[in-house]
């Protein structure tokens, strides 16, 4: 997805990294695996981190609703959506209030509740497949 993240313009890059912002920001804490991933997605966008200190950190899901909506592509929010899932899971934990901020945002910003399970479901499936690969390595 390096490639579609390269093909984004630049107001969408600023949107993407404003969403996983707000995701990374949302409890107010912020693991080092999290922060981790937000400089990898920066530096795949083609951010540089000086960029990435200038990104607004949104404060009400409202505004990132509004920013996704000025977006045309509705794969574009799609993939912004997945990701914000990612960066809310990166560290196998997710609040109900995470979930349900992202599903209003995900809504709001004109996805489908259908499409916003599917996001949910497939990162469950990648954090069980990721406990059992560690396991695996654990077990005797």
């Amino acid at each position: 997805m390096i490639s579609f993240k390269k093909k984004m313009d630049p107001e969408e890059k600023i949107t993407f990294m404003e969403a996983l912002t707000f995701v990374l920001n949302f409890d107010g804490g912020q693991s080092p695996i999290q922060q981790e991933h937000l400089l990898r997605q920066a530096f795949e966008c083609g951010l540089s981190a000086a960029e990435l200190k200038k990104i607004r950190k949104l404060k009400k899901p409202e505004e990132l609703i509004k920013r996704l909506k000025d977006i045309p592509h509705k794969k574009t929010k799609r993939f912004i959506i997945r990701e914000m899932i990612i960066m809310a899971v990166v560290d196998h934990e997710l609040s109900d209030e995470e979930m349900c901020t992202i599903y209003e945002i995900g809504a709001g910003a004109g996805l489908k509740q259908e499409k916003i399970n599917d996001f949910f479901l497939w990162a469950a499936k990648g954090v069980e497949w990721q406990i059992e690969g560690a396991h695996l390595v654990e077990d005797d």
